[in-house]
């Protein structure tokens, strides 16, 4: 218990370091496991290969003739974290490193800013809430741009907070800051979304609203001055086809556009009703939801009383609390009005939500402690469970390969038995580690348990629940990964053909899916072979795209040289052809 002890001291004297620390152990060390097998991460991350090796800085390309039309801020910080730390290779590290340091940064703001204006240990649970949930995890595990977005609003609204507050110039500066690199993530929300919900905030604190617009006036507009330069550099780069994509994205996707009428080449997709976004915080808050849920059937529940007093009661809580609360309700409405709707959309809300539930788990641990010990133990057994599954593999008493095709014929289904059968038998140096952080973890919440210690068992949740996030990170995901990447094929290619300047494929979302995690892995070398008319050279697509492809391109013969196997972020095989084209008929001068 000498840890434990440990643990507790440090949290009375220094919480902000034990919860960085915290943050940092359940991602940092685990990025780096594991390739790409997915198309989002490495249709990002070859943005910044664009930059390094072609010196597209300000308007890369990420696939054949396509081009980010969105800021590169993220981008930029992939490549110069790749320049330093990698020599320029851009590496699935330095491509998720971005994500882990916003997210890291994010909780060490959050709780500085709930622990000043709150109890420490509300700010304590909240942030440990934010590191283990699902949503906020896998982000922060990413490569992506929604993280490094989330930490520049979530810091900006906490510092146009704290200038309402303190009315200092160099807190308007930082949110002047804040909300440009926001904006140089991701677009013009990075400024109207935060202003938006300190406007209302300020109405909230019964200001008069032209003194609110004015307040508002003040924070956003000069963070629009860094922005305005890389669109106006884009523009010129670019032209009307940048315009037409920034206002597809950004203006149509608010007013319902479809992209026949911009010529967008593709769809925004992820459409659904303003309710999805619940059920999307329901799953990104998991496990938490478990606990959630088990509370209902412990509290007791009063009328709510009349709408007046309601809205009066709401006015009239905590200021930090009524802050976050307009966080909430401003972002959800906001992110209501777009044709598409995404769970990373709303990533803005958790760290505001997740104080509120903070102090509903807090409350609980103390008047309602059945439903904190129930939600522990289910904790406790799942990774009991995974434990011992594990253990009975290793030890040749339980076969997953075989048993798993007694319950499935479905061939995905089997190989991924057969992938974790695999590691289970040979955990390695990161599996060993993950399995003693797991058991570690089951003794201590075991131990908690039986000693009836209410807030410690609620701590002791949170302990099981960031092992089994290092379980899967260290161990788990990282083979799943390397089994569903296009690196093996994309190197085998490499090895045995010359690639320069001569692997052709289409660009066409609405028809065909783009190859990004090969062009990743082949160093963004594709060509659109509708730009480019080769004579001859190398054809990629995918098997069932196949007879589709050599019929729209007749004029071609098509000779298979190579093809993958279904294992790959398309779950298709890759087919790799030798291209040339056919001679026109005399008098045929196309």
């Amino acid at each position: 218990m000498k840890k434990s002890h440990f643990l507790q001291t440090l949290y009375l004297q220094k919480p902000l370091l034990l919860i960085l620390l915290i943050a940092t152990l359940s991602t940092l060390p685990w990025i780096g496991l594991g390739d790409f097998y997915t198309k989002g991460e490495p249709r990002e991350a070859v943005l910044a290969v664009s930059m390094i090796e072609k010196g597209e800085w300000v308007i890369p390309s990420n696939y054949a003739d396509e081009f980010a039309y969105k800021p590169p801020l993220n981008h930029w910080m992939i490549a110069g974290l790749s320049l330093v730390l990698t020599k320029g290779e851009v590496t699935p590290f330095t491509s998720r490193l971005p994500s882990t340091i916003a997210f890291i940064a994010m909780i060490g703001v959050c709780f500085m800013f709930f622990a000043r204006r709150r109890p420490v240990l509300e700010a304590f649970v909240s942030c440990l809430i934010l590191i283990t949930c699902f949503e906020i995890h896998r982000a922060a595990m990413t490569t992506r741009v929604d993280m490094v977005l989330t930490f520049f609003l979530v810091a900006g609204l906490i510092q146009m907070y704290t200038w309402y507050e303190k009315r200092r110039i160099g807190q308007l500066i930082s949110v002047w800051f804040l909300l440009s690199m926001a904006t140089l993530t991701k677009g013009p929300v990075g400024i109207l979304l935060p202003c938006m919900i300190f406007g209302v905030y300020l109405l909230c604190q019964k200001e008069n609203f032209f003194k609110a617009a004015l307040k508002c006036i003040v924070a956003g507009l000069p963070a629009l001055i860094i922005p305005l330069i890389w669109y106006y550099a884009a523009y010129e780069i670019k032209g009307d086809a940048f315009f037409d994509r920034v206002f597809y994205e950004n203006i149509g996707r608010f007013i319902h556009m479809q992209s026949s009428d911009l010529n967008a080449g593709y769809e925004l997709g992820h459409e659904g009703s303003f309710w999805v976004y619940f059920a999307y915080l329901a799953s990104g808050f998991l496990p938490w939801t478990i606990l959630l849920v088990i509370s209902l059937f412990f509290i007791k529940y009063n009328k709510p009383g009349s709408l007046k007093a309601i809205v009066n009661r709401l006015l009239s809580m905590d200021k930090v609390l009524l802050f976050s609360l307009s966080v909430v309700v401003i972002s959800l409405i906001f992110y209501s009005i777009p044709i598409s709707k995404r769970s990373v959309y709303i990533m803005l809300v958790y760290p505001f939500l997740a104080i509120f539930i903070a102090r509903f788990f807090i409350y609980l641990a103390d008047f309602k402690p059945r439903a904190v010990r129930i939600s522990t133990w289910i904790l406790v057994s799942i990774a009991f469970i995974a434990l011992l599954v594990v253990g009975l593999s290793y030890t040749g008493v339980l076969n997953i390969e075989e048993l798993s095709h007694n319950f499935s014929k479905r061939e995905r289904t089997l190989r991924d038995m057969k992938i974790f059968s695999d590691m289970f038998l040979s955990p390695g140096g990161f599996g060993l580690f993950a399995l003693f952080v797991l058991l570690w973890a089951i003794i201590n919440s075991i131990y908690l348990l039986s000693k009836r210690m209410n807030v410690k068992i609620l701590m002791a949740g949170f302990g099981v629940m960031l092992a089994i996030n290092i379980f899967l990170d260290a161990y788990l995901l990282q083979g799943f990964k390397n089994t569903y990447s296009s690196r093996p094929f994309a190197e085998h290619l490499s090895q045995k053909y010359d690639l320069e300047g001569n692997v052709y494929v289409t660009n066409n979302l609405e028809k065909y899916n783009n190859l990004y995690g090969l062009n990743f892995y082949l160093h963004n070398i594709f060509q659109n072979i509708d730009i480019a008319k080769p004579e001859k050279g190398y054809f990629v697509t995918l098997n069932r795209y196949s007879e589709q492809v050599q019929e729209e391109y007749s004029n071609y013969k098509f000779t298979l040289l190579q093809s993958s196997d279904k294992y790959n972020d398309l779950k298709d095989e890759i087919l790799f052809f030798k291209i040339e084209k056919k001679e026109s008929p005399k008098g045929n001068t196309n």
